[in-house]
């Protein structure tokens, strides 16, 4: 079983960390292999490839044994394609697959969003399996990757295509959840998401973000624009860890002291944690916003509801995108805007 990486940064880095140090199926490079960007290729040369995790997972690969690539020629033996690129490459990425990759390899998309996986199907003849990452990692530096919170790797596969694969994940205390209907699991996963453009806004870490009401206030309200547009549309949220979407906006409303009590037994969060997209603002890179509070903005559009929170939170990452210079660390009242309410 060949596995590569593409679009390896901090998801794909992170698995793929795991994998290595799992057991002799991986103690060759040749295994698994990780395409990615010149500034994680030279770190990792540097320092080795470092996995940690809040429950304290502590493992490092020499960097002789990662096998991490800036071309693409490794696709041409793989067995299994982790996509990890960003959803506004998705495209991009299948014409790379289509041009290297066997026509039996199998494609999982373990991207962000709603809508890659559809996007590959249509324009590649490999088997394309949705997937979905709930936990969160953040680049630390120095070949050096941390998950800060929990969950497990969600999978469709109807025709047993991956268990070899899914055996291999687990082994790798990456546990696997597999479900007939992604679709919803996928919504559910937007739904947690949309904090990912508040806490890039904020600049504070997940658990300082989530422990300041007036950032839950602002939440709330997005979650709440965005469990209407979803069952105006016939969409229902799945579940993907303990907490049912619909009773999120409640959640985020709590004082204090009861949003802590709940918090300790529902959300795990290393007090480090941060979203991708404020990393993403960090290094001046383009975000995935409008493939998630995007997507709730858009939905609205469709179905004649306005969703003014969410929009301005929209507008706010472009300028932030646009300014080039990181997290603008704003208050709590500035993601609201001029809010309206109702629909047209």
């Amino acid at each position: 079983m060949n596995i590569v990486v593409l679009g390896a940064g901090s998801i794909g880095c992170y698995i793929a960390g795991c994998l290595f140090e799992s057991g002799p199926a991986f103690n060759s490079s040749n295994t698994l292999k990780l395409i990615g960007r010149q500034r994680l290729y030279d770190d990792i040369v540097a320092n080795g490839l470092k996995v940690t995790d809040w429950q304290g997972r502590n493992q490092v690969t020499d960097a002789e044994h990662v096998n991490f690539s800036l071309n693409n020629d490794s696709l041409a033996i793989a067995d299994f394609i982790l996509l990890c690129v960003k959803s506004q490459d998705t495209e991009q990425a299948s014409d790379i697959i289509k041009l290297w990759a066997k026509p039996s390899a199998v494609v999982i998309s373990l991207q962000n969003g709603v809508s890659n996986a559809q996007v590959l199907r249509q324009k590649l003849n490999q088997t394309v399996i949705a997937g979905m990452v709930p936990f969160n990692v953040l680049y630390k530096g120095h070949g050096h990757f941390h998950c800060g919170t929990e969950g497990n790797i969600a999978l469709e596969d109807p025709d047993n295509r991956c268990k070899d694969l899914i055996e291999a994940l687990e082994n790798a205390s990456l546990p696997v959840t597999v479900y007939n209907d992604m679709a919803a699991v996928q919504y559910g996963k937007l739904v947690m998401n949309l904090n990912n453009a508040v806490n890039a806004l904020s600049g504070m870490p997940l658990k300082s973000q989530l422990g300041d009401r007036q950032y839950r206030l602002v939440m709330a309200k997005v979650l709440s624009e965005a469990l209407s547009v979803l069952k105006a549309d016939g969409i229902t949220p799945a579940r993907t860890g303990k907490v049912i979407p619909q009773l999120m906006p409640t959640i985020m409303k709590l004082p204090n002291f009861l949003f802590n009590i709940v918090a300790a037994s529902t959300l795990k969060i290393d007090p480090e944690a941060r979203s991708s997209m404020y990393e993403d603002l960090l290094l001046g890179r383009r975000t995935e916003v409008d493939y998630l509070n995007g997507e709730i903005v858009r939905l609205g559009e469709k179905n004649k509801m306005l969703t003014p929170v969410n929009r301005h939170i929209v507008s706010l990452v472009k300028q932030s995108e646009h300014a080039q210079l990181g997290s603008p660390h704003l208050p709590a009242n500035a993601l609201l805007g001029q809010e309206t309410s109702g629909s047209t």
